[in-house]
């Protein structure tokens, strides 16, 4: 169900992807088809959340290589976990600096395949040792349960995104990044279902320790492998560190595309001999060290993933407004789709709770499927490059779903998102004062330069 709700996204990506090879993602996505204001707000959120998951994906890897090499060398005196984040954050700043073609594709290309590898290991090794009773009833809960923890299990397909920050890099973009967006998105998923099934079918749902769900499967308690484990550490160490390398290289062509239109600052939107973008892949850097070795970053994992979901709405809007004949009514009524899914999703929650709840979710629902009437007397041209497939109706369940999963964040989520707007929305209104200011005293000065010299005789 996750991987469903994500493949609407996913495509919308694809089109735009293809029809704006530039990178800047969801920023130049937001900014074509909304406008200036639009793309900041957007990219400034999405920056967030990269920021933070990057000091959060190199604290869990330095914590882990740790961990796996004290019970490989338990008699090696080996430095704390911060200087290993520091020392990994130093390392991978390096190989983005150096470029794609020189230091990111091989060393990645490397660790993408050694993590499959693993994964099909345990499957294959893990497939010996299932109990079909772990998997009878199927659904011992209900189907209730599972479609609300969809909305959780979304977010581990969230990096499909960052492949759209590759477009200058890619020899072809308009046939490369759909390719490259659709097929990362059905492998992960079909890895992730078939290691969900070995592992629930190994040992039962029910005493699966949250925590560390792979090593109490195969402990002696049941599967009986032990040093499965120290393989699930090298590959937990190896997933955290490719998730790293996605999403610091995402982070420098966003600053990349807002510095280039003059929305940050100028060094930035520069690109040095190797192809990249050198300072922002090194302030990326700075700031993903400050975070990890300074900060409780575990403790920031519930401000996540909101303004990657809002980044998710934007992209499915973005394909509708730059297809329909009437663009902006389409965005209209795409902001009030998302707004009703969001209402109709959070007051279901209180469906058991309350009389209230079931009319007031009656009345969204009905919002929404109102909402989605006037897409459908638009006029939608097809792109020459890649286009989404049955469009408006999967960019419409893209933005509904979206809706939904964005009711399920956190509260502090949703008051981060609130914070950083604010701020946003601060400075954004002191660069219009000054270029307003710029062009009132450039409009003095030619006032002053046109009026005409008068010359009086002193004679």
């Amino acid at each position: 169900m996750a991987a469903v709700s994500c493949i609407f996204s996913a495509l919308c990506y694809a089109e735009l992807a293809a029809r704006i090879p530039v990178s800047g993602s969801v920023y130049l996505y937001a900014y074509v088809a909304f406008g200036e204001f639009f793309a900041v707000l957007f990219g400034l959120n999405v920056l967030v959340d990269y920021h933070v998951g990057a000091a959060i994906s190199v604290a869990s890897c330095a914590s882990y290589l740790r961990k796996t090499l004290l019970m490989m060398f338990p008699s090696v005196w080996l430095p704390s976990t911060q200087v290993f984040s520091l020392a990994l954050v130093c390392m991978l700043t390096g190989i983005l600096s150096v470029g794609v073609e020189n230091g990111l594709k091989r060393v990645n290309g490397l660790l993408v395949f050694s993590k499959v590898i693993i994964v099909l290991m345990i499957i294959g090794i893990g497939s010996t040792k299932v109990h079909a009773e772990n998997l009878s009833p199927f659904f011992p809960c209900g189907f209730g349960p599972v479609a609300s923890m969809s909305a959780t299990c979304s977010f581990s397909f969230i990096g499909f995104g960052t492949v759209t920050n590759a477009a200058e890099e890619c020899k072809n973009p308009q046939r490369d990044l759909p390719i490259g967006i659709t097929a990362s998105l059905l492998i992960c998923a079909l890895l992730y279902i078939i290691f969900s099934l070995v592992l629930v079918g190994i040992i039962p749902y029910t005493e699966i320790d949250e925590a560390a769900p792979v090593e109490a499967a195969f402990s002696p308690q049941y599967a009986n492998i032990p040093w499965v484990c120290m393989l699930v550490n090298w590959g937990a160490v190896i997933g955290l560190f490719t998730t790293l390398v996605t999403g610091m290289y995402s982070q420098a062509r966003m600053y990349l595309a807002m510095a280039r239109d003059g929305l940050f600052f100028s060094p930035f939107g520069q690109v040095s001999s190797f192809g990249t973008p050198f300072n922002a892949q090194m302030l990326c850097g700075i700031l993903a060290a400050v975070l990890a070795t300074c900060l409780p970053v575990q403790g920031l994992v519930l401000f996540l993933n909101i303004g990657v979901l809002f980044s998710y709405t934007i992209v499915c809007a973005g394909v509708l407004v730059l297809r329909a004949d009437h663009p902006a009514r389409a965005a209209r009524w795409a902001a009030l789709l998302t707004c009703a899914a969001i209402l109709a999703s959070t007051s279901s929650t209180f469906i058991l709770q309350s009389w209230w709840a079931v009319s007031t979710t009656l009345i969204f629902a009905l919002a929404v499927a109102l909402c989605w009437i006037p897409f459908f007397r638009y006029n939608y041209a097809r792109p020459e490059t890649f286009a989404c497939p049955g469009c408006p109706v999967l960019p419409l369940l893209g933005l509904t779903i979206n809706g939904y999963m964005l009711s399920q964040c956190h509260w502090q989520a949703w008051l981060r998102l609130l914070g950083t707007t604010v701020l946003i929305l601060g400075g954004y209104a002191f660069r219009l004062w000054r270029v307003l200011k710029a062009q009132g005293d450039e409009d003095n000065r030619e006032l002053t330069m046109s009026l005409p010299t008068v010359g009086i005789a002193a004679r």
